[in-house]
């Protein structure tokens, strides 16, 4: 089966299986979360490219991480098949995890959203090719 007709059939995406994850920054309980559906997921040939997406406390302008994480998803997943994979809160703020299908336009889209005069929050990510998704590995053994 080609990856266009895995698209086709919606199965793009693997049933999600969230598992939460607590931890204590500052002395303040916070949780994130990660999709331990990933954890054997069989089309990872064709979405190499992981970001690292992260927003920092100070420029979340009051909107909730809940709201940003939907808002990235939204827009990336406008250009290309993005795989949101956890969202894991940082000591400066969240950071989240993505593999997309096309790095141009994934690269394009968040060219785009953070030259925007009205983007939802102010962000910072990378880019990197990651085949055999490795960066994953561990979270996927430690909480899947």
């Amino acid at each position: 089966m080609t990856w266009q007709e895995i698209k086709a059939a919606g199965k793009a995406f693997p049933q999600e299986k969230v598992a939460l994850v607590a931890v204590t920054i500052d002395g303040e309980p916070r949780t994130g979360w990660i999709n331990t559906g990933y954890k054997n997921y069989p089309h990872k040939e064709y979405c190499e490219t992981m970001s690292v997406l992260t927003v920092e406390f100070e420029d979340m302008n009051g909107v909730s991480e809940q709201d940003i994480q939907l808002y990235f998803i939204e827009e990336m997943n406008k250009v290309c098949v993005s795989h949101m994979i956890s969202r894991i809160p940082t000591d400066f703020g969240i950071e989240m995890l993505f593999y997309f299908e096309d790095r141009e336009k994934a690269l394009a889209k968040f060219n785009e959203l953070y030259e925007s005069e009205d983007k939802l929050v102010d962000f910072g990510c990378s880019l990197q090719s990651d085949p055999e998704w490795e960066t994953i590995e561990g979270m996927m053994e430690t909480y899947g």
